[in-house]
């Protein structure tokens, strides 16, 4: 005779859905605790300069916020590089640092000298305290590097240094357009300037009128030069004909 077994209730699907309640409630309370205590600073998200300025960043965080609890780090930082740091006010031939503090903020300022292409990114200043921390960042564009015409360049190429953004070189021989067919040559120094270099065109306009090599950068023409059409040994000749017709006007 088989004996009947009473059959317990299952308890699984409760205990599973207590601990998935738990858990969220401690998740969500975590997570207000850690927004609550995260803070935003006070800085410029968005700074352009043009190459060779000097630019300073502001940081600041308001007496408030801190609620007299004590600062353990207060920095500016660039590709995980510190270059500004709380109560250290030191400076370099590339950057200073300057702290101040006032009855209703705190501003750590970065200032970065002769700005190149090199020093363009994000910069994170960072504020962390006992009570919370807080962060900001502000985003550096630099452009507008139209460059410099090289010196001791071939007589038929045209070179420009310290570029920046990329850039191209068309020709021209009076108004005429001759960029097709040639080459622009970029290279990059460690500064993240470029040198910009063309060989001029094969084909000939009007053979009285020297070449004309223009900087193309952003849609527009931002420099430029004249180049001699002919040989060096030509640009010599017509030096000595100048120069013997100047002595026959003076005498």
């Amino acid at each position: 005779m088989k004996r009947a077994m009473a059959m317990r209730p299952s308890h699984a699907p409760l205990t599973h859905l207590g601990f998935v309640w738990v858990s969220t409630f401690w998740f969500t309370l975590v997570l207000s605790i850690s927004v609550s205590q995260c803070k935003q600073l006070d800085t410029e998200s968005k700074v352009s300069r043009t190459c060779g300025e000097n630019v300073t960043l502001n940081c600041s965080a308001s007496v408030a916020m801190l609620k007299d609890s004590k600062i353990v780090k207060f920095d500016w930082q660039h590709k995980n590089t510190t270059l500004c740091q709380y109560m250290n006010n030191t400076s370099t031939s590339k950057t200073q640092c300057n702290f101040r503090n006032t009855t209703s903020e705190l501003t750590l300022s970065l200032t970065i000298l002769d700005i190149n292409p090199s020093d363009e990114g994000v910069y994170h200043c960072k504020l962390h305290s006992l009570g919370a921390h807080a962060n900001g960042q502000s985003h550096l564009r630099v452009g507008d590097c139209f460059g410099k015409p090289s010196k001791d360049t071939h007589p038929d190429q045209c070179s420009f240094d310290e570029v920046y953004p990329i850039a191209d070189i068309h020709w021209f021989q009076g108004d005429v357009n001759l960029t097709d067919g040639t080459e622009t040559i970029q290279n990059e120094d460690d500064k993240g300037y470029f040198t910009v270099q063309s060989k001029a065109p094969t084909e000939k306009g009007d053979q009285r009128l020297p070449y004309r090599c223009s900087l193309w950068m952003n849609n527009s023409y931002v420099s430029e030069r004249l180049v001699s059409s002919g040989s060096t040994a030509q640009i010599q000749w017509i030096c000595i004909i100048m120069g013997i017709l100047m002595k026959i006007i003076i005498m």
